[in-house]
């Protein structure tokens, strides 16, 4: 028994505290000097440095860019397409418009003509 064991022997076991970094010495020899908090919780996106986080960053950016002009410039060809078929249609309805107050104009024209050479309804009959 030379081997003197904690729970036999009466000798209080002795255990080293080192002082903290401000030299002051905790109260509780049981707890352990602190250490940085492990954030393995966090994913790598957040982990990596600031730098390469904005590089990134500027990457999605560019790229939302010309999607944003590709898009917009998309949008101008659809509206000018719209333009043109509106243009077109109303051209369209304007000449026809035009054709049937020709016809509506000729059409009296030439009742007003009969009227004159017959005077009346009875004698041009």
């Amino acid at each position: 028994m030379s081997d003197p064991t904690p729970s036999s022997s009466s000798a209080p076991v002795i255990v080293s505290v080192a002082p903290s970094k401000l030299g002051r010495t905790p109260g509780k020899a049981h707890k352990s000097e602190k250490t940085a908090l492990k954030r393995s919780y966090l994913s790598a996106e957040i982990k990596t440095p600031f730098e390469k986080r904005m590089e990134n960053e500027k990457k999605k950016e560019a790229a939302k860019a010309v999607e944003r002009e590709l898009k917009e410039e998309a949008e101008t060809e659809r509206q000018r397409k719209v333009t043109i078929i509106k243009d077109r249609r109303e051209r369209q309805a304007e000449r026809i418009r035009m054709e049937e107050m020709k016809a509506k104009m000729s059409a009296k024209k030439l009742q007003r003509m009969k009227k004159r050479q017959g005077r009346s309804k009875k004698i041009s009959g």
